[in-house]
């Protein structure tokens, strides 16, 4: 039985790889409820025979590290870009003498 649970957590690696390179954020906290799962049910210590499926499931988990940190700093550039627009578009609403529309702008500008 513990090897399929050591088995499962490499599944599980490969499924959470394929969802952050996809951009599917939404369906990792799933995917991490039934990762927990599986650890809890896991062995104190791991049999010689798991060996293989813990290597893999260790550099799935760097893969996927490497990929969220990606897409945060992908998020970060893009929020970064859009406040950067924010404050052009207010500058440019403030040299015409428009008023912005109601609800246009928040607290922030």
């Amino acid at each position: 039985m513990s090897a399929q649970l050591f088995s499962a957590l490499v599944a599980l690696g490969r499924e959470e790889h394929a969802l952050v390179t996809d951009g599917r954020w939404e369906d990792l906290a799933d995917l991490n409820a039934r990762r927990e799962r599986v650890l809890a049910a896991l062995p104190a210590s791991a049999p010689a025979e798991a060996m293989n499926d813990l290597r893999e499931a260790a550099r799935l988990q760097a893969l996927s590290a490497a990929a969220l940190r990606q897409g945060i700093a992908e998020t970060g550039s893009e929020l970064r870009r859009l406040g950067t627009s924010r404050t052009a578009v207010a500058g440019y609403a403030a040299g015409t003498g428009a008023l912005a529309p109601l609800g246009a702008y928040d607290h922030v500008g």
